[in-house]
């Protein structure tokens, strides 16, 4: 028998899934907000990954990534946010911010290049 909680496995079953991971999404906002950044990414990733409809949750684990300064990496999630909502003023700004960071610092600046 799986021995992973029963809600793993039916999440796990169930994607991907355009409903899943607003449940979720509450508690790594939350996370973020307390400076929890790395349980944050933990919960977004699995987000990102039930349900990749939802552009939302790409761009909150940029930002997310960013906030670590992991620049690199939280670009490439800010321009597939942007690919699925190209019309959001929002996703553009932290894609725009985002791209500043990595022109000023490069890779030196990203501290997951390290």
């Amino acid at each position: 028998m799986d021995p992973r909680p029963m809600e793993v496995r039916r999440e796990d079953a169930l994607r991907p899934s355009p409903y899943l991971g607003y449940d979720r999404h509450s508690i790594a906002m939350h996370c973020m907000s307390r400076g929890a950044f790395e349980i944050a990414e933990a919960q977004l990733r699995r987000i990102v990954w039930l349900n990749p409809y939802e552009p939302q949750f790409k761009h909150d684990l940029a930002w997310c990534l960013y906030k670590q300064g992991r620049y690199a990496e939280a670009r490439e999630l800010a321009e597939k946010a942007l690919e699925q909502r190209p019309d959001d003023d929002g996703f553009r700004k932290t894609l725009d911010l985002i791209v500043r960071h990595l022109d000023v610092g490069g890779a030196a600046g990203d501290r997951s290049a390290h």
